[in-house]
């Protein structure tokens, strides 16, 4: 596998990250992770695709055997060093009630919620199918039906990491909103920008 390309802006992260994995137990790493070890590496499936984090120089592959973009790159390195194991609770959060979140919220609201909203939240109809698109989007990722919201749906983003898209519908009177919500022991996963990236990164996988 040939080096990928790596943005400025993600190059010092991206060797931090490495430098960790370098010096990690993979075994031991895969095991609280809930992951596989492969050869050469371990298998972490993000929305479903298992992505090959090769050890010790953390290099990823995608599941067609492509360098990964340095931000999944990044995420998934940054998931085998912090799992710790926590089960899931079953119960849901906003990104800003989450440990150490609060200070990206903002962020969050426009990377992860508000591109839903645009894209799926308008009233149903003919020319604006709304969402009823919201919904096959959703499950052609795997999502699973929750009983919130107009609708929404959980997806199993980690192994050990779940997070829920919800829709609210708008009408002639407000406009429809979109939430991301994450299981409550997804800082025993990811640390908060991370989260963040996780929540962008399920937003532009329902989008496009």
């Amino acid at each position: 596998m040939s080096p990928e390309p790596v943005e400025r802006r993600f190059a010092d992260a991206l060797e931090r990250a490495r430098i960790g994995w370098a010096a990690a137990d993979p075994a031991a790493c895969a095991a609280r992770a809930g992951c596989e070890v492969s050869d050469g590496g371990v298998l972490v499936p993000l929305f479903g695709r298992p992505h090959l984090v090769r050890h010790p120089g953390g290099e990823v592959e995608t599941p067609d055997a492509k360098p990964a973009h340095a931000a999944v790159a990044i995420l998934l390195l940054h998931y085998l060093l912090t799992a710790d194991g926590a089960p899931a609770t079953g119960e849901w959060a906003a990104y800003r009630e989450l440990p150490g979140c609060l200070f990206y919220a903002a962020a969050f609201v426009a990377r992860a919620e508000e591109p839903l909203a645009r894209a799926f939240a308008g009233p149903e109809g003919p020319s604006d199918p709304g969402p009823a698109a919201f919904a096959a989007a959703a499950l052609r990722l795997g999502g699973e039906p929750l009983p919130l919201a107009d609708r929404a749906f959980r997806f199993q983003a980690l192994p050990r990491l779940a997070v829920a898209a919800l829709l609210w519908a708008g009408d002639d009177e407000a406009e429809g909103t979109a939430a991301v919500l994450f299981d409550t022991a997804a800082d025993h996963y990811l640390p908060a920008e991370d989260l963040a990236g996780l929540g962008g990164h399920l937003a532009q996988r329902l989008t496009c």
